[in-house]
């Protein structure tokens, strides 16, 4: 029999099955198996449309291990998938191994077929077919998937599958999931989440300025059985010893005593950002009231609480060069690094670059009541950028361009905070060009002063674009307390209000 004669067949058992399946995941599977069953397919998958944010999510799929399966979301524009969604036509890769912009999930395709799933005014989602065969779809085949897949989507809205696959993923959402990506290096890290998050066990993040450091800390706090008491966080990088121990450990103001973060914390999860930075004496007292478990509380009838808190810590630098230039205590990295991960920087996963900014895109755009879009030309832009500031630049370089250029849609040269667009406008803004004044040489060239008076000219215009310290850190690509350790000791922020 002919797969055009066993098209109303196979959407008849489809029908009558998955009335008998009331799992969502098994209706949808069931229909995968059938479709792949009719064209010969090795492997392929379902992915179901967000019409807010324009990400696809695959539901269902064949051949693919399950945590890249839950890790897939596929923005317009992106791979196979993405190009079928956006333009709502068919698109055929008879090798992949020849595609540039091909999104390898599964390692055996070697020709690809995606089927957008349309209504008259949207797209419902991509039906993908795949072979381990080079050219395996014929034109004729091509012509007869296209057809069972516009009589596909109708049983899909009629039975609500689109919907509950939708409400379904939703209502599933993971917090691992949170750190986009399906980059094999950020797969494999969210694997170790997964391993480690439910213990007890002591994690220490090793990664670059904005890579997410504490976005990983945060998913293995929520995954764990910790995660209905507190979260805190503190970062050592910039503050002073006298700041650090008390944010640590608590202070007196006047005879209230406040207590530090970690009495704060007790139940829950503490992070501890840039533990390289925190001084000798501190690494000595955090060691002893993590290997004794109390916490001193000058309050307390007890005079120290029993202390029950897990740690994580973040570094931008691997602490056993410091332990063997003894500038950091080996007893207190060994209890703090029970477990060490890796975070990968952004230019090691730079696959990953048009979902996150499809991600920020759609989170601005709302956020500022905006309607943006990227062009072809400026997803390649940003894919090929350096992004030293990793993740965290990222975020911010798509704010600024949600926020700031008039065009409706992006271009390479909507990313340029520092190009010629912006040295036009640079006069207009209220207190920048007041502050490249400072910028000439003077009689003293130190370059610590230079960097000082740089520093003290992008803080201002940082502030003049951002509502809050939180979202001028962010600009900068620094920590809300750099930030503010920069504008209390910086000689040209002196009297400078927030």
């Amino acid at each position: 029999m002919s797969v055009k004669q066993d098209i109303s067949g196979t959407l008849r058992k489809i029908q009558k099955e998955i009335q008998q399946l009331p799992n969502i995941t098994d209706r949808l599977n069931f229909i995968l198996d059938m479709t792949l069953t009719l064209f010969g397919a090795s492997t392929g998958s379902i992915s179901i449309m967000d019409q807010e944010e324009k990400v696809l999510t695959i539901v269902a799929a064949k051949g693919m291990d399950w945590e890249k399966k839950i890790a897939a979301k596929l923005p317009f524009n992106l791979g196979v998938t993405g190009r079928a969604a956006s333009t709502r036509e068919i698109i055929y890769v008879p090798d992949v191994t020849l595609d540039k912009d091909y999104v390898k999930l599964i390692e055996t395709v070697r020709s690809e077929l995606a089927i957008p799933l349309l209504t008259r005014d949207s797209t419902v989602g991509v039906l993908n077919l795949e072979s381990d065969k080079v050219n395996f779809f014929s034109p004729d085949i091509i012509n007869q998937a296209t057809l069972f897949a516009s009589q596909l989507t109708i049983v899909i809205l009629e039975e609500r599958i689109a919907k509950e696959a939708f409400e379904k993923s939703k209502r599933e959402e993971d917090p691992v999931e949170e750190i986009l990506g399906y980059d094999p290096s950020i797969l494999f890290l969210k694997h170790r989440i997964r391993q480690v998050g439910p213990s007890e066990i002591s994690v220490m993040l090793i990664g670059e300025e904005g890579s997410g450091k504490k976005l990983v800390a945060k998913a293995l706090h929520y995954i764990s059985q910790r995660k209905s008491a507190p979260f805190h966080t503190v970062d050592c990088s910039g503050l002073s010893y006298e700041l650090l121990e008390a944010e640590l450990f608590g202070s007196f103001s006047g005879k209230i005593f406040n207590p530090g973060k970690l009495e704060q914390t007790n139940g829950g999860s503490l992070y501890i950002e840039s533990i390289g930075d925190l001084p000798p004496n501190l690494q000595t007292k955090l060691f002893q009231t993590l290997r004794d478990k109390t916490i001193p509380n000058p309050t307390s009838k007890k005079k120290e609480e029993v202390l029950n808190i897990r740690i994580f810590t973040g570094s931008k630098r691997d602490l056993l060069e410091d332990i063997q230039k003894e500038t950091f205590s080996m007893d207190l990295y060994y209890r703090l690094a029970e477990v060490p991960l890796r975070v990968p920087p952004l230019r090691e996963r730079r696959g990953d670059i048009p979902l996150l900014a499809h991600h920020y895109l759609y989170q601005y755009n709302k956020q500022y009541g905006r309607n943006k879009s990227f062009s072809t030309e400026a997803l390649k832009a940003l894919t090929g950028m350096p992004w030293s500031g990793n993740v965290r630049q990222l975020q911010s370089v798509i704010q600024y361009a949600v926020l700031v250029p008039q065009e409706t849609v992006l271009e390479p040269y909507s990313f340029q905070q520092d190009g010629k667009r912006e040295e036009e406008n640079r006069g207009k803004v209220s207190g920048f060009g007041q502050g490249t004044e400072i910028l000439t040489p003077s009689e003293n060239l130190s370059l610590n002063l230079a960097i000082e008076k740089l520093e003290a000219v992008w803080i201002r215009e940082a502030f003049q674009r951002a509502n809050t310290q939180e979202e001028a850190a962010k600009l900068l690509g620094i920590s809300r307390g750099s930030l503010q350790y920069k504008i209390k000791n910086n000689q040209f922020l002196d009297g400078f209000s927030t």
